[in-house]
């Protein structure tokens, strides 16, 4: 069977983004793949229905996820929350200038934040990116009264996701 035939029909993000990429240049090869679009696609599939749909052995499909877990290149398995069909999320991204000795702190203590659901440090003229889902202008604004009176923060820009073009599936926004 032609492997990445399968895994084109797949419409799979990640073999999206990694068909630009030489695959001598990755830890993995068009099986391992296979494997993860399969997975990413339905995390609940057996690795018997993998193994049948590869036409390899289910005992080589259980050898390569070990390996990959093993790799730390799959980290877990979910579910994939149509966000939207349970809340009207106000999506958010914060970009935040602090004080460089408190940059760890501050990103330790927003962390902690419900609202946050990720942090990144960036260079230019911010140091933090936060992207938040927020339920109400209400919850937001109560967030940027309260959590970001840190000591330390010096300078914060607040943009608000009106319409998005290429969404991120794992937010459902």
């Amino acid at each position: 069977m032609d492997v990445s035939k399968l895994y084109e029909k797949m419409k799979c993000d990640i073999n999206d983004r990694w068909s630009h990429i030489p695959h001598n240049l990755l830890p993995i090869d068009e099986i391992d793949i296979a494997i993860i679009c399969m997975l990413r696609n339905d995390a609940r599939i057996s690795n018997k229905e993998i193994a049948n749909m590869l036409g390899i052995s289910e005992a080589t499909v259980r050898r390569r996820i070990k390996n990959l877990i093993d790799k730390n290149i799959i980290l877990g398995f979910s579910v994939l929350v149509n966000v939207p069909a349970i809340e009207n999320s106000i999506k958010t991204y914060i970009e935040i200038k602090v004080d460089q000795t408190k940059i760890d702190e501050i990103a330790k203590k927003l962390s902690m934040n419900p609202w946050i659901i990720s942090i990144y440090r960036i260079n230019g003229e911010y140091d933090l990116l936060l992207e938040a889902l927020f339920i109400s202008m209400k919850e937001m604004q109560d967030f940027m009264d309260s959590e970001l009176k840190i000591e330390g923060i010096q300078k914060v820009s607040t943009n608000v996701v009106t319409k998005g073009y290429k969404i991120n599936k794992w937010y459902g926004l």
